[in-house]
């Protein structure tokens, strides 16, 4: 499977309410235009930079051009959104007339490519239309906020065994430690199963074999490549069919049995239609299991890892969280009904998010011709949005490349207040880019509208009992002359892991 059919839609986007049109480039007012302003010229050369360097490309044209730009890549051209109210527009108010995926040239208007549809099926992550309509509210009461809690001492659990193995002094691959525990929750609370499973080795390898191949079916003629037998497309599709046959065993095995899990597994085969009653039915439960199975587990441990690595460059922000792990935990596991009392612990996972988003791009496509901020966007275009640009912009986030937790924080005494020259802009002041005046859409590290992730509750409670039961107990630090450098793939992982020095301590 290599595209995904997007539904026509009835109102047209026309009518849809316009963003705002204030925004500058250059210190210049934009001017109202059919096409917004872009680089000329060179197609093929910002085609190679979008795929080898996307993250300065991408930074580079929002300061170079404004808050929407054209850019040409190859045959055709793509637009950079970067203004919080356009980006709510796309995702939120006119969602509608924007299908997830990326659109060719000579693909029909309401047709797409999905890069991991290959993987995924049509999964919530990767359907459209009606169909993802009746997944997403048949599956959204397995993710409420009172379900999840029930995972609550697996997560505490299974952090404090990886952590366990850990020795004092010992160089670490954060990134490969946090991918394991992360791998071990989600099969836990997903399968039902121990991080020693065939499944487990299975999921690994399907990872890693299908990043590279999902990624290249953006590239214009990559779906084709999917047809040659190269070793890394072998070696993606014997992965997929292994995984294929693994869970259908398990879902076979599920339906025989009858005894009721509390794994998600099991609930969604339970999970019934609220107007028909109807079931999923083995595909769809295949492809939504895999879905949560492995979009949970590689977002969440690129996150923490990210959150690691920070910690481990800011020794003033790691003694605060220290200091609120120790006064509220003492020498126990933290456990869900704590996190009310560890509001800096969230806060820099927070932050982390917005520094490192795990999902760093958003691929939309016009359905219908749509006025975006002043400007005139054909239907059969395919839209950006980019956490890592909108998280990192000086208009919005005082201090933009620093890592600030408290910018997050209302004033409180579990921690103490920000010191030093980000004090002030970091704190909850009125003035531009303050917490009070900042536009909802400036930070959106799970997305919004309907396609909103579902699991966003479930990584946010995971990652903050992961980062309080690993640094109640250690202190990690960066390994000298050890560069930590984003890759920006299907998501933002460390391209050579995050190398660390466990250091043990004592609450």
């Amino acid at each position: 499977m290599t595209s995904s059919q997007a539904r026509a839609v009835d109102n047209p986007a026309g009518s849809a309410r316009q963003a705002r049109t204030d925004g500058t480039a250059n210190g210049a007012a934009l001017r109202r235009s059919p096409h917004p302003p872009g680089p000329t010229g060179q197609p093929l050369r910002t085609a190679y930079a979008f795929l080898t360097n996307p993250l300065d490309l991408l930074t580079r044209l929002r300061h170079e051009y404004g808050p929407i730009v054209r850019v040409p890549l190859g045959r055709s051209a793509v637009y950079l959104i970067n203004d919080p109210a356009a980006v709510q527009e796309v995702l939120v108010n006119s969602q509608r007339a924007f299908a997830k995926g990326i659109h060719r040239k000579r693909m029909p208007v309401n047709e797409g490519i999905q890069p991991l549809a290959l993987l995924l099926g049509s999964g919530l992550l990767t359907s459209a239309g009606e169909l993802h309509r009746i997944r997403r509210r048949l599956i959204q009461p397995l993710f409420h906020r009172q379900r999840i809690s029930a995972y609550g001492s697996t997560f505490a659990t299974l952090a404090e065994e990886t952590a366990s193995r850990w020795s004092d002094g010992k160089q670490l691959d954060i990134h490969a430690e946090i991918s394991e525990l992360t791998l071990g929750i989600v099969t836990r609370t997903v399968l039902d199963l121990p991080l020693d499973s065939d499944v487990v080795a299975t999921v690994r390898r399907a990872i890693a074999a299908n990043m590279g191949v999902s990624r290249r079916v953006i590239i214009p003629g990559g779906r084709h490549l999917e047809k040659i037998p190269l070793p890394t497309t072998l070696r993606a599709r014997s992965s997929r069919a292994d995984l294929d046959r693994l869970i259908r065993e398990m879902i076979a095995d599920r339906r025989r049995s009858t005894v009721d899990g509390n794994d998600l597994l099991s609930l969604l085969l339970a999970a019934r239609d609220a107007d028909t009653g109807a079931p999923l039915d083995d595909d769809a439960v295949r492809d939504e299991a895999l879905t949560i199975l492995l979009a949970g587990h590689e977002t969440t441990a690129n996150a923490l890892s990210w959150a690691f690595h920070l910690l481990g460059n800011a020794p003033q922000v790691r003694e605060t969280l220290h200091a609120e792990l120790d006064e509220v935990l003492g020498d126990r596991l933290p456990s869900l009904d704590d996190l009310p009392r560890l509001p800096y612990t969230q806060a820099v996972f927070t932050e982390s998010l917005r520094l490192y988003p795990a999902v760093w791009i958003m691929f939309r496509r016009t359905l219908v011709d749509h006025n975006l901020g002043g400007y005139d966007i054909p239907a059969g275009s395919t839209v950006l949005v980019s956490q890592w640009v909108m998280h990192r912009d000086p208009e919005y986030w005082p201090d933009p490349d620093g890592f600030v937790p408290q910018r997050w924080l209302e004033p409180s005494t579990t921690a103490p207040p920000a010191t030093g020259p980000t004090a002030s802009a970091a704190a909850t002041s009125t003035g531009p880019g303050s917490a009070v005046t900042r536009p909802k859409y400036a930070f959106f590290p799970f997305g919004g509208g309907t396609r909103q992730c579902i699991g966003n509750t479930f990584a946010e409670l995971e990652a903050a009992i992961v980062l309080a039961t690993i640094c109640r107990r250690w202190r990690l630090d960066p390994v000298a002359g050890a560069p930590v450098v984003p890759l920006p793939r299907v998501t933002l992982r460390p391209r050579l892991g995050v190398p660390m020095i466990a250091h043990r301590r004592d609450p």
